[in-house]
């Protein structure tokens, strides 16, 4: 048995319902060509790393399936380009069986992903507001440093002016 997984992008513009017929039309195309769908979810909408047919955003959707045959997966690679709906496609093997996720779970992945991002932008956040009080503090210390070398080498000037004064005297 050999197992792929199929990344996709859909156009950005598209609501719920347009992408969620737009799977569908995907899964029923693979179970024609005799594929079976392991995972296929949406992951959302992310920025693209450069603009594709004039889009910066696109809604990613990810798919695992299994095949015995390797026949039909060219015919597959050929209907997602021709696919008005989707933007992009890659498909690739894997070397292992992916794990069955279902719909119930995703969310509450998501959840953790997202909580644990909005934590570590927090900390971020807590972090930037604690460094300009810092950094003060650093730039003090240093000025303190400069300043204790400065009048270390003021009085040494001083005693040389001071002599001067007393020989005019």
């Amino acid at each position: 048995m050999r197992y792929y997984e199929s990344l996709y992008i859909v156009n950005p513009n598209y609501e719920q319902s347009k992408i969620d017929q737009a799977m569908k039309t995907v899964s029923d195309k693979v179970s024609e060509y005799g594929f079976n769908v392991i995972n296929h979810f949406v992951w959302g909408k992310k920025r693209l790393a450069y603009n594709i047919q004039e889009h910066k955003y696109g809604s990613y959707v990810l798919m695992h399936f299994e095949t015995n045959s390797v026949e039909n997966l060219e015919q597959f690679e050929r209907f997602m380009v021709l696919e008005k709906s989707i933007v992009r496609n890659q498909t690739v093997l894997l070397d292992e069986k992916p794990e069955k996720k279902s719909e119930k779970e995703r969310p509450a992945e998501e959840e953790k992903t997202n909580r644990s991002k909005d934590d570590s932008k927090e900390s971020v956040r807590s972090t930037s507001k604690h460094k300009p009080t810092e950094e003060p503090t650093d730039s003090e210390e240093e000025s303190t440093d400069s300043e204790e070398e400065s009048t270390e080498d003021k009085p040494t000037e001083e005693p040389t002016d001071s002599e001067e004064d007393k020989e005019e005297k």
